[in-house]
């Protein structure tokens, strides 16, 4: 670095020193920031221009503490250490971000939390995580929003997994959508979209689709497509369709076993949020009512077992009644 370069750069390099090194309980001196730019940048300067430039900073709206006696700190950040623990924590987590992704996510996010966030992003091990091989997830999400920005339709695979435990192609040749919108659920990241020679929408993981091809050709107004006819509500979507099949909510009533009210409130409003209705009979059993996606039900409440019974309507009672007499027939 000559001569001049570090007098530009100068400013730049104390919020760095500040913003790597400095928090509430590890305040820099102006020498300890001094020292810091010799060894990290090769500048050298004065204490009346460490003062200086942190006033310029100040003024240009950086949150800088001065404690009389104890030194500088950057009081506010991009993000809080919380948050960059829960961020770090759900890369780790979503087994479709691979591990050299993961790896490079927390890299940038240890450099919004500084050195002393370091401490524990070195705590990380991915060795017990399973992750994904797929190195084009970001890339598909990045092609998925630029065809919903432009409103035109995109081309893609759609894979599953062989005995192999690889992705395959289902079929030979391309299908083609109409895409709305991404969001996250179960795990997964999804594509809200629509297939022309159907009327309804349809929902498919990002980390099973390949070969994204974004067209020129503009998408099919989400306004008649059904289910999206006011707009695409996720957070409906979310909650009245656990395993995001595709049909019509009803209204479906269902209670609890005594002795596990409890748990299943928490169950319930876990899954379905509050726009769910709660009451409690006269035998003291809890009854739930929620708007739901049959078949997304019959799973959901299968999982429970006994410990719930549906009351309406009857077509799901009859399918979840027939699905537990085949259940116990493999077992004969």
């Amino acid at each position: 670095m000559d001569g001049f370069e570090p007098k530009k750069l100068l400013i730049l390099r104390i919020y760095q020193i500040l913003n790597e090194y400095s928090d509430a309980d590890h305040k820099l001196k102006q020498a300890d920031i001094i020292a810091y730019l010799a060894s990290e940048y090769g500048i050298e300067c004065e204490r009346k221009a460490i003062a200086r430039n942190i006033d310029y900073l100040k003024h240009a709206g950086i949150d800088i503490v001065q404690d009389r006696g104890d030194g500088y700190y950057l009081a506010e950040r991009r993000f809080e250490h919380g948050e960059l623990r829960f961020l770090t924590d759900s890369v780790i987590a979503n087994r479709n971000v691979c591990e050299s992704y993961t790896k490079e996510i927390i890299r940038k996010l240890v450099k919004e939390g500084g050195v002393y966030y370091k401490n524990y992003a070195r705590c990380v091990d991915l060795g017990d995580w399973r992750k994904s091989e797929n190195k084009e997830y970001f890339l598909n999400i990045e092609l998925l929003s630029e065809a919903i920005e432009k409103k035109v339709k995109v081309t893609f695979r759609f894979m599953h997994y062989g005995v192999d435990k690889r992705l395959h192609a289902r079929k030979p040749d391309k299908e083609t959508v109409n895409p709305y919108k991404l969001f996250f659920k179960n795990g997964h990241y999804y594509l809200a979209c629509n297939v022309d020679k159907y009327d309804q929408l349809i929902f498919c993981r990002i980390d099973k689709i390949a070969d994204i091809e974004v067209t020129n050709i503009p998408a099919k107004d989400g306004a008649v497509v059904k289910g999206a006819e006011r707009g695409i509500n996720l957070g409906i979507i979310s909650n009245s369709a656990p395993y995001l099949f595709v049909e019509r909510p009803l209204k479906i009533v269902f209670e609890a076993a005594t002795d596990n009210v409890v748990n299943m409130i928490d169950y319930v409003l876990d899954q379905f949020g509050d726009d769910v209705g709660i009451r409690t009979t006269r035998t003291g059993k809890t009854v739930f009512t929620v708007m739901a996606s049959p078949k997304a039900m019959k799973i959901w409440l299968l999982q429970f077992g006994a410990s719930v019974k549906v009351l309406s309507p009857a077509s799901l009672a009859k399918s979840i009644k027939e699905e537990t007499q085949k259940m116990n027939a493999l077992y004969e």
